[in-house]
């Protein structure tokens, strides 16, 4: 049974309800909405389709943030020479005029066309900056922007994004994430605007995030390696150990990571993943990420379905040689604590499944952070909270109303984990309850043996 989750982006290619259907039978466990291609309201019946299509599949929207693009005209920047540019033209018109308060400072890197393209400030002078071209070419218009050094002032998020988070909570989506995130600031403003259920996503896409990275994990349900950006923002060859760091701190911290971009891009035309493709999505998976994702080649690529059952026989194949240890019990021995024995437990006896009973899911996933040798049978009487656990590495959500005796709260939830998981008989399964909190660590385990 593969452990590490699947995200599937929903795009032309995808977005009827036969084609979300799909993906979910392909293996897809949540389904990304890019907000970069939908208007608001599109976003609004986008989100209704998939709860029609597949109601049990996770709903993750991915906010637009402030990507920043070339407006002028198409120029030819010259090695050496200089230029001087509008920063509304550079996509940085944030109602800051000025671009000493934007956070721009003379030597600061200004990149285009996905680093293609090389300057640095020479000048600030009000609502322009002079640019000397360390690394010239041609510049199209609409071209990406990136400011490397720059800590950019204004906050990441513009109307429509408020809008879109806005939609994305009031139409019920599980999850939602934040880009170009640079301060857990940033993730706290959106907890305020979603509330204390939905999940929040801190997208890791620039420097000043890796330098923030254990304060914005603090603040945040999850991270997401976003390497299209951070690719950009970073050497090139910084970006596996970025990468390693992000998975790791997330592990330690007791949150959810997903690694994004490009993991099995050629699929996009192509009907089977490069080599090197299919050695990134196990690299992913030997590092511990909770899911790895699917972008373009479930939005527009030729064959939806087929780039989701390939990355999911990576995961299968990766998963084979992983022995993560248990780094959130020894960062976390007492918030672990129960947990932390269901998942040594569980090794030790060799157990086929591990139960665990929770309310919001949060124990549940703090029982997927201590990285168990066998599967977890996540039972919830919430529905939201079963779609919320489909992110979460090596849980099977399964929803069962909660009965307030713990024996029959037991009972209730071996029996709805017989129905839809098939334990056979002599199958071990450790079971890990709360009994009071609905947000807390577990404080009950149990070994069971199926007669």
């Amino acid at each position: 049974m593969r452990r590490t989750k699947i995200v599937a982006t929903v795009g032309p290619a995808s977005s009827t309800r036969e084609g979300i259907a799909a993906l979910v039978g392909a293996g897809a466990d949540v389904l990304r909405l890019n907000c970069s291609h939908l208007t608001t309201e599109a976003l609004r019946g986008v989100i209704a389709d998939v709860r029609a299509a597949a109601p049990d599949a996770a709903v993750l929207v991915d906010i637009q943030g402030p990507k920043m693009r070339y407006s002028g005209e198409e120029t030819t920047l010259v090695t050496g020479g200089t230029v001087t540019m509008g920063t509304d033209i550079l996509g940085l018109d944030t109602g800051l005029r000025r671009s000493e308060d934007l956070g721009l400072q003379v030597g600061h890197r200004v990149l285009m066309d996905d680093g293609r393209l090389e300057c640095r400030i020479a000048r600030l002078g009000g609502a322009e900056v002079d640019l000397t071209v360390v690394r010239g070419g041609l510049l199209r218009r609409n071209k990406g922007v990136n400011l490397p050094d720059t800590e950019v002032f204004g906050g990441v998020l513009s109307s429509k994004d408020i809008d879109d988070i806005e939609t994305a909570r009031s139409s019920g989506a599980d999850m939602v994430a934040i880009s170009f995130v640079q301060h857990p600031d940033d993730v706290t403003r959106v907890r305020q605007m979603v509330g204390p259920e939905m999940l929040i996503i801190a997208k890791i896409e620039r420097p000043q995030a890796l330098e923030r990275l254990e304060d914005i994990c603090r603040v945040s349900d999850g991270v997401m390696a976003a390497r299209g950006d951070l690719g950009v923002e970073l050497p090139y060859e910084e970006l596996p150990t970025s990468q390693h760091r992000i998975a790791l701190t997330a592990l330690k911290m007791g949150i959810i990571s997903i690694c994004a971009t490009e993991m099995l891009e050629s699929m996009i035309t192509s009907g089977r993943p490069t080599r090197a493709e299919v050695a990134d999505v196990s690299a992913a998976v030997r590092d511990g990420f909770d899911a790895v994702m699917l972008s373009a080649e479930s939005a527009v690529g030729h064959n939806p379905p087929l780039a989701v059952e390939s990355m999911g026989r990576i995961c299968e194949v990766a998963e084979k040689t992983v022995s993560m240890p248990n780094h959130f019990a020894d960062e976390n021995p007492q918030t672990a604590a129960v947990t932390a024995a269901a998942a040594a437990l569980a090794k030790r006896t060799s157990a086929d499944w591990v139960l665990s009973l929770t309310y919001t899911g949060y124990s549940a996933r703090l029982l997927a952070a201590c990285r168990p040798s066998a599967p977890i049978i996540a039972v919830t009487p919430e529905a939201s909270a079963a779609r919320r656990l489909r992110i979460a590495w090596g849980v099977c959500p399964v929803v069962q109303s909660r009965d307030a005796s713990m024996t029959r709260a037991i009972e209730d939830g071996m029996r709805a984990a017989r129905e839809s998981m098939h334990i056979t008989s002599g199958q071990r399964v450790v079971i890990c309850a709360s009994r009071t909190s609905p947000r807390s660590d577990a404080d009950t385990l149990l070994l069971h043996v199926e007669p």
